[in-house]
Order: C-alpha cells, then sequence, then structure tokens
C-alpha cells in the first residue's frame, strides 16, 4: 500500500510531469504527497551572489535561495500539485548532494514511493533509485516531443491556439495562410509541420516539407476523406489525424516520432489508432494504402 509518495522537485518541466504521475498513483489511496526540492551549495547563481552583496544582506548567499528561490520552486510545484486534486501535501527545501538528500528524506519520513523527472535531476535520478532500495522508484522519462520545433498552419485560429495548447512540450510556430508557412519552411528549420489541407494548399506544403527534410503530419476535417488520406500516404506524409481526434495529438505525434526512432514505418499505428473511427465514417471496406 503506497501511503507515501516523495517527488523531488526543480525548475525543469518534468516536475509537473513527476507531480501528475505521483497524483495519479496516490489517488485511490489518499497518499501524502512529499515535495522536496535540494539546493546544492555549489550552484548558487552570479545574479544571486550579486544581489546579496549590493543589498549587504548579511545572511549567506546559499541561506538567501533557500529563502527567494527555493521558495518560489516550492510554491510552483504545490500550485501544480493541487491543480492535479492533491490536498494532503508536505513541501520541503533542503540542501547538500541531491542524490544523497533525496535518498535519506526518504528513508527517515518512510516514503513508500519516490516518483523523479529524468531531465534536470539528470544522474541524481539514476543514483536515487540505486540506493532506495525499499522504495518503489519510478523515472519519468523524456517525451519524444520535448523541445521539439513544430510548425502549425491552418486558417482556423481556434485550431491552430488548440494544437499549440495542446503541444506546451514544444516550440510551436503557427502560419495562418500558405505564403507565410512557405517562407518559414523555406528560412527556418523544424522537426515537423502539422499541416490542414483546405485553406492553406497542405499538399503543396507537403512537397516543401519533404525537401527540406521536416516531418509532416496532415490534420484535416473538410478534407477528411478515404481518398485523400491515401493521397497523404502515397505522397509521403508522415500521418494523416482527422480533427474530430486532434485533442490526443501528442499520441498521434508521438506514434510517428517512435517510428522513425525505430526504424518503422511512420504509419505504423496508424490503422490502430484510426480504423475504428474510418469504419464509423466511411463504412467497413476501408484502405488507404495502395
Amino acid at each position: 500500500m503506497i501511503k507515501k509518495i516523495l517527488v523531488p522537485v526543480d525548475r525543469s518541466p518534468h516536475t509537473a510531469k513527476a507531480i501528475a504521475f505521483a497524483a495519479q498513483a496516490g489517488k485511490d489511496q489518499d497518499a501524502e504527497i512529499h515535495l522536496l526540492h535540494v539546493v546544492k551549495k555549489a550552484r548558487i547563481p552570479a545574479d544571486l551572489q550579486e544581489y546579496v552583496e549590493v543589498e549587504k544582506i548579511t545572511e549567506p548567499p546559499i541561506d538567501v535561495y533557500l529563502r527567494l528561490m527555493g521558495n518560489q520552486i516550492i510554491e510552483d510545484a504545490e500550485k501544480k500539485a493541487r491543480e492535479r486534486g492533491i490536498t494532503n501535501i508536505k513541501a520541503s527545501i533542503a540542501q547538500g548532494d541531491p542524490g544523497n538528500v533525496i535518498v535519506d528524506y526518504a528513508v527517515s519520513r518512510k516514503v513508500d514511493m519516490i516518483v523523479m523527472g529524468s531531465l534536470g535531476l539528470g544522474s541524481a535520478a539514476e543514483k536515487v533509485c540505486r540506493h532506495a532500495t525499499r522504495q518503489i522508484c519510478v523515472i519519468v522519462r523524456r517525451s519524444l516531443l520535448d523541445g521539439k520545433k513544430i510548425l502549425v498552419v491552418d486558417d482556423e485560429p481556434d485550431v491552430v491556439e488548440t494544437v499549440e495548447e495542446l503541444l506546451p512540450m514544444c516550440q510551436v510556430t503557427c502560419a495562418s495562410s500558405f505564403a507565410e508557412a512557405e517562407d518559414l519552411l523555406e528560412k527556418n528549420t523544424y522537426d515537423m509541420a502539422i499541416l490542414d489541407i483546405m485553406g492553406v494548399n497542405g499538399f503543396e506544403l507537403l512537397k516543401i516539407a519533404k525537401k527540406k527534410r521536416i516531418i509532416a503530419v496532415m490534420l484535416t476535417s473538410h478534407a477528411l476523406s478515404p481518398e485523400t488520406t491515401a493521397q497523404a500516404y502515397r505522397e509521403g506524409a508522415a500521418s494523416y489525424i482527422p480533427k474530430e481526434k486532434m485533442v490526443d495529438i501528442v499520441t498521434y505525434l508521438n506514434d510517428v516520432l517512435e517510428a522513425k526512432e525505430q526504424g518503422k514505418d511512420s504509419w505504423w499505428r496508424w490503422f490502430e489508432r484510426f480504423g475504428s473511427f474510418y469504419e464509423r465514417k466511411f463504412g467497413s471496406d476501408l484502405s488507404t494504402k495502395e
């Protein structure tokens, strides 16, 4: 039974992911969530050191950091935890080697599970899992989408805004016309392009993206049909997503990146994701791959 979950927190985006995982893991048992921020003395920022000197503060810089910066990180983490429905929260700030402090904290508080992000804590996360032998140790791994530069092209502002909101882990650039998107594609480098079909001449943009070796995914509503799906496959799109299903776009884009990483066809999970949807919409005799 999991009664206490420890989540070491920092400024990295994986703090939110670790908190979300902890919230889910402890949901049914009303587990106590411990948020811990560890400060390494050797990593006091130069601007903070300067602030202490200019303001003639007598406190040691590490104490100022704990009071100002540490509290801010903990407050942000507490806010994220409460947004996830967590009410039973214990928050602490400590100083020292992160790996050692986290393990010592877990042992002294009799923690049942430790949840950490792989980004930010870095090698400390691996160290904790090696030494925390009596606790379940979970490392929330880096998403394939994290930090990816993505161009979203659609002439409907609400669609662009929605996609941007669904991809907070990415660097998203938006375009609302063919000319604007063409210019961005020619002048910049992107990891992926999400292209509407009607309104922005998506298939012409697909050709440009292919020349630039940019992974292109078609996202459409008005042009949705088995015929345009097949066309997207033939012309080299990495996937084809109906706008009705775009709430799960993170899953579909991860499918594409995972396929690339493993050397598989980018459409490897497409029928699994959309087969039943197409069957309901267009009938049972569907084949998009010719």
